[in-house]
C-alpha cells in the first residue's frame, strides 16, 4: 500500500549534549512529513482562514538514537484512518534503503473551526486524498 516518502537532511541544531537527535525534535521531523503529505493534496490550502488542522494526539516510539549524518533520513507516512472531523497517520522514521528503523508514531489530526474551536467536518476532496494514503498492512494498535 502506498506510503508517502519525505526525506529530512538532519540539522545539527537537532542534537543534544549526547550528539544524538533530541527526542522532542522527532515531533518537529513528523510535522515537517505532515506538511509534506497535505502540501501534494491537489485541492490544498493550508492557510485556511477559518479552519486549522491541530495534533490532538502524538505517540512517538523510540526504536534507537538517530545520530547526525551528511545523508537524509526518510519518514514514512501513511493514513491509519479516517473520521468524520479527524484522521489518524502513521509514520516510521528510517533510514532511505529500510534497514533500520528509528522511531514509529502516531498522530491523530483535527480539523478544527477558529470561530468555534470546535471539531469541523472533512472535505470529501480531502477524505479521498487521505484514503489514497491507506496502508491496510498496518497492525491495529
Amino acid at each position: 500500500m502506498p506510503r508517502r516518502r519525505y526525506l529530512l537532511q538532519l540539522r545539527t541544531t537537532d542534537l543534544d549534549w549526547l550528539q544524538h537527535v533530541n527526542n522532542s525534535v522527532y515531533g518537529d521531523y513528523l510535522q515537517e512529513a505532515r506538511v509534506d503529505l497535505l502540501s501534494a493534496w491537489r485541492g490544498a490550502s493550508l492557510s485556511h482562514p477559518e479552519l486549522s488542522m491541530v495534533v490532538a494526539s502524538l505517540e512517538i516510539a523510540y526504536r534507537r538514537s538517530l545520530h547526525f549524518r551528511t545523508h537524509p533520513v526518510a519518514i514514512d507516512t501513511w493514513t491509519e484512518k479516517v473520521g468524520r472531523t479527524s484522521y489518524t497517520l502513521g509514520h516510521e522514521i528510517r533510514e532511505p534503503d529500510g534497514d533500520v528503523v528509528y522511531s514509529t508514531a502516531r498522530s491523530v489530526m483535527v480539523l478544527v473551526d477558529k470561530t468555534t474551536s470546535r471539531p469541523t467536518p472533512l472535505s470529501d476532496d480531502l477524505r479521498d486524498y487521505l484514503t489514497e494514503w491507506t496502508d491496510d498492512q498496518v497492525a491495529p494498535s
